[in-house]
């Protein structure tokens, strides 16, 4: 009896020790292209962006097209030269942005031109706002879209209370990619402001150019691959590492009135064989607004010596939807804003593994107060708070938008610490009850049973010292 539960006791002890050891070993996730710590960068695949969201069908026609509904992500595919129509129902007070990313596949083929054009139209056919985003010369594929818009109080057009469609339309060379890309689809409502409100200015932080932040002991990030999991980071020096044909996303609380400036420093790397390659357009950083529209994008050559990128957002204001800068229209809410560094497939000729970026972001100024909104903005993704700030740890973010990093795996392994002691507690009580039972020596043998015994005396060999007690 007693090797039996010393035997069952270790096993459980042992298989804690399992968890936890499994717990904490992924609460530090690896860099990207590299195994575990300590180990051999790795071969693997580049990390791409798997659509989310709700299943929806684009229609043909306008007739057709689906209904939207606010506040929600959804999901689609589309073909080479498609046309996919959706229906967005807008009252006459709230401000509206429905956003369209196409997500082709790693290895896909585009060329110059290559890409998805975007066009929100009223019912009776007026153009309410339209985006043409396109692949440059470069034939790097990733994720390519942004954000229409219908604004009230700005725009003369589309004002009116009715039903609204969004097109989005696949441009494709006939040597390109020929197969259906997902697409990620989402639509949000900004409220009115409450009636006699007037919105704060921006602030002015000038007009020099903008210098890297280098105070500061640097902190490991782990890039997400969409909107949806991008890690948040705040005011501070960041590190990751990103595969060639990888595209990571970071996010940053930006407040009222606040400026974000973001470098993303591209350092050297084990260069291969031919120390020839170039790579134009090697490395790019994106940025966007937390309605996911693309503010701008900037891209340099790269060949395994380091470079640098930097995009300095507007100061941060209502007021902008007014500017004459489209750059700065597109930073007129505070909220999540995001930065995404794309590394070209072809790095991959030049260099061995990952590239090492280190992301220097700087949020300048003091947070204002909001605009008084008449309803949630917080529904479209505009505002945010203390704990936005203080959570920003690096962590990439579930679909919740929470963290899921280290404090996912602290969890799994304090509830494993804790099941492991409730059973060892389980293990002891029985042994101590059996042995009082028992009433005899714990290395005493019991006598066996033979197997012709009838059902009555197999009954009556419970008492004999195994099992649970009775009242078990």
């Amino acid at each position: 009896m007693k090797r039996q539960l010393t035997f069952t006791a270790a096993a459980a002890v042992l298989a804690l020790a399992a968890l936890q050891g499994h717990a904490a070993a992924d609460s530090t996730p690896s860099p990207s292209g590299s195994g575990p710590a300590g180990s051999a960068p790795a071969e693997a695949p580049p990390a791409t962006w798997p659509p989310s969201g709700t299943a929806i069908a684009g229609a043909s026609t306008t007739a057709d097209a689906p209904p939207m509904e606010p506040a929600t992500t959804y999901k689609d595919t589309i073909k080479p030269d498609e046309t996919r129509i959706y229906g967005v129902t807008l009252d006459a007070k709230s401000s509206a942005y429905v956003s369209a990313y196409a997500l082709p596949p790693a290895g896909s083929r585009v060329t110059y031109g290559d890409g998805i054009e975007l066009k929100l139209q009223s019912a009776d056919g007026s153009d309410c706002d339209s985006r043409d985003e396109t692949f440059d010369t470069d034939g790097a594929a990733r994720p390519i879209g942004s954000a229409v818009a219908r604004l009230m109080g700005v725009d003369s057009d589309c004002q009116e209370a009715n039903q609204y469609t969004l097109s989005v339309h696949r441009k494709s060379a006939a040597t390109s990619d020929p197969g259906a890309w997902p697409l990620e689809l989402r639509f949000v409502l900004e409220p009115a402001l409450k009636p006699g409100t007037t919105a704060q200015p921006a602030p002015n932080f000038g007009s020099a150019s903008p210098t890297p932040l280098t105070a500061g002991t640097p902190r490991q990030a782990h890039g997400g691959t969409s909107f949806t999991t991008a890690a948040a980071v705040r005011t501070g020096i960041w590190k990751d590492r990103v595969l060639p044909g990888e595209t990571r996303f970071y996010k940053v609380p930006v407040d009222w009135g606040q400026q974000a400036t973001v470098f993303s420093d591209f350092s050297s790397a084990p260069v291969n064989g031919d120390q020839s390659t170039y790579v134009s357009g090697g490395v790019r950083l994106t940025s966007y607004s937390p309605v996911r529209e693309l503010i701008d994008s900037s891209d340099n050559a790269y060949s395994g010596s380091p470079t640098s990128l930097n995009e300095r957002l507007a100061p941060v204001s209502y007021a902008n939807r007014a500017a004459s800068d489209s750059d700065v229209v597109r930073v007129r809410y505070a909220g999540w804003y995001y930065f995404a560094v794309s590394v070209h497939p072809d790095v991959a000729h030049a260099v061995t593994g990952a590239v090492p970026v280190t992301l220097r972001v700087d949020v300048k100024g003091t947070a204002q107060a909001a605009p008084a909104y008449d309803g949630d903005p917080g529904t479209a993704g505009i505002g945010i708070d203390a704990h936005d700030v203080s959570a920003a740890d690096g962590s990439p973010t579930d679909g919740a938008g929470s963290s899921s990093g280290t404090s996912g795996m602290r969890f799994l392994a304090f509830a494993a610490l804790g099941a492991g002691t409730v059973l060892l507690l389980t293990l002891a009580v029985w042994y101590a009850a059996a042995r009082r039972r028992a009433g005899r020596p714990v290395d005493a043998v019991p006598q066996q049973v033979g197997a012709q015994q009838s059902g009555s005396q197999q009954a009556g060999s419970q008492q004999s010292g195994y099992g649970p007690p009775p009242a078990w």
